[in-house]
């Protein structure tokens, strides 16, 4: 997965400028960032959510924004996981149910893929019934439940204790280590960044490594 001299720009101000990210399967990525510096722009982009103004975001030698609407939604649906800062699980559903609904593929076990997570227990249980970790690993199993290389993490851990959120993030970079996928988090919690391979800062539209 890269992203080759992406920019893009709201009413006159560059967000991003000439972003050249690439990420290894295996690889687990931090970026961090105050607020505006261009996280939540970068990761739609990687989300396929948003097109850039400038730039390519290269899937198996191919630029994804020359796909159609509709080929960009299928390869959103199989080839990215989403996790995001709140579970968004759908109240209405057991946690097992939450992986179903969006399952696309018989590759993976929901029952199994959620009971590696610690949520065997849980399967019938409804969101109101789960503390937040349980809820933030529900939501880890559903953004890998059609395996995809590809797994985007938007402050997974800013409404969990250390302990859930060292724990989520230790699911994301294990998923990535263990399984070959690529991982992005957008993170403000420095005490997580030692878990990632990498650790990028975005200041003034601008990706720069840092250096551990």
């Amino acid at each position: 997965m890269r992203l080759s001299h992406v920019s893009h720009q709201f009413d006159g101000h560059l967000v991003l400028n000439d972003i050249e990210l690439h990420v290894s399967p295996g690889e687990c990525v931090a970026i961090v960032g105050p607020s505006g510096s261009g996280k939540s722009t970068l990761l739609y982009i990687l989300g396929l959510l948003r097109k850039p103004d400038q730039g390519a975001f290269m899937m198996d030698g191919r630029d994804v924004f020359e796909l159609d609407e509709e080929q960009r939604r299928l390869l959103r649906l199989l080839e990215v996981g989403f996790v995001f800062q709140q579970a968004h699980l759908i109240p209405y559903l057991t946690v097992l149910e939450q992986l179903e609904l969006i399952q696309e593929t018989e590759e993976v076990d929901a029952k199994q893929r959620l009971t590696d997570l610690g949520l065997g227990h849980r399967l019938h249980h409804l969101p109101t019934t789960l503390s937040g970790g349980e809820k933030q690993r529900v939501a880890v199993a559903r953004a890998l439940i059609n395996s995809p290389r590809l797994i985007l993490a938007d402050e997974p851990t800013a409404s969990l204790d250390y302990e859930n959120g060292r724990r989520v993030m230790e699911l994301l970079a294990d998923e990535a280590h263990r399984a070959g996928r690529s991982v992005v988090v957008i993170t403000h919690d420095e005490r997580m960044l030692d878990v990632c391979d990498r650790v990028l800062r975005i200041l003034d539209g601008a990706l720069t490594e840092v250096n551990n």
